[in-house]
């Protein structure tokens, strides 16, 4: 990553149901000197209607013809985007459309600067013991560029949490998908919540803090998907789900108002007053 400035790719999930993540992100990225472009012109990836099988190719194709188009035209030849499902279109559509714009994933930056950002905090997460979940759409699909790990074990949360000071605790179900599924979540959601169950039970065993997450999707899964499952089952389950760009913001010195604390369905203020101490 050699950029002069990025593009800053923004997620339809992220804008709908935590808005402020992507706030913490440019909180990140200012205390960082990271340079950035936000362009009230760019469109959705289109990714979650691509990958549910209600976009065809062609629309997405041409949605981020003009998306690259936008980015060459800010005077940046590099994407940067907090969404996993969006790395994966954007790069996808990158290969069909032969375009010279370079995408990375948020957590990419974070984890390139995480020796930085490890100085700069102004809380750590001493005695904390966390569990990382990676989004599929970030390991599995250009599994070959997955950064720190592979495509089975992704290490790149780990690190980036180790640098914050977790103790990063590992679970059975590390591996599995966070249920969210695309189409299935529009066919057949009793599935999807048999699966957030299967991770959610393995991730409670092991008695965790809070869960880290790369992705939306999984951000909106693993959070919302609690209390639901919690009335169908009966199993307390009631784990803080953070996202990576939150997190760090708040290590940095955020407020819980500025990374959107409560728009989370799963309590995450008592992990965050002892974070803050």
């Amino acid at each position: 990553m050699s950029r002069e400035r990025y593009y800053l790719f923004k997620s339809c999930i992220l804008g709908a149901y935590y808005p402020r993540v992507e706030d913490s992100l440019r909180i990140v990225f200012d205390r960082l000197g990271v340079r950035y472009f936000d362009d009230s012109n760019q469109s959705s990836c289109t990714g979650h209607g691509y990958h549910s099988g209600i976009y065809p190719l062609r629309s997405t194709l041409e949605v981020n013809r003009r998306n690259f188009s936008l980015a060459r035209t800010a005077g940046c030849d590099e994407i940067v985007t907090s969404c996993v499902t969006s790395y994966a279109t954007l790069k996808e559509m990158k290969k069909f459309l032969k375009d010279t714009v370079d995408i990375y994933h948020g957590s990419e930056v974070i984890h390139e600067n995480r020796d930085r950002l490890s100085e700069m905090l102004k809380y750590s997460l001493e005695g904390i013991r966390l569990v990382t979940h990676h989004g599929c759409h970030y390991t599995k699909i250009f599994y070959e560029d997955v950064r720190v790990g592979g495509p089975e074990d992704p290490m790149l949360l780990d690190e980036i949490a180790v640098s914050l000071g977790a103790e990063v605790v590992e679970y059975e179900e590390k591996g599995l998908c966070c249920g969210m599924g695309f189409r299935h979540l529009l066919l057949d959601q009793e599935y999807c919540r048999d699966i957030a169950l299967k991770k959610l039970t393995s991730i409670k065993k092991v008695e965790p803090d809070l869960i880290l997450v790369h992705c939306p999707g999984c951000l909106l899964t693993l959070d919302r998907f609690q209390p639901i499952l919690e009335e169908e089952t009966g199993v307390e389950l009631r784990i803080p789900v953070i996202h990576y760009a939150e997190l760090t913001a708040l290590l940095l010195g955020a407020n819980p108002d500025e990374i959107g604390a409560a728009a989370h369905q799963t309590r995450i203020d008592r992990v965050i007053e002892r974070i803050r101490g």
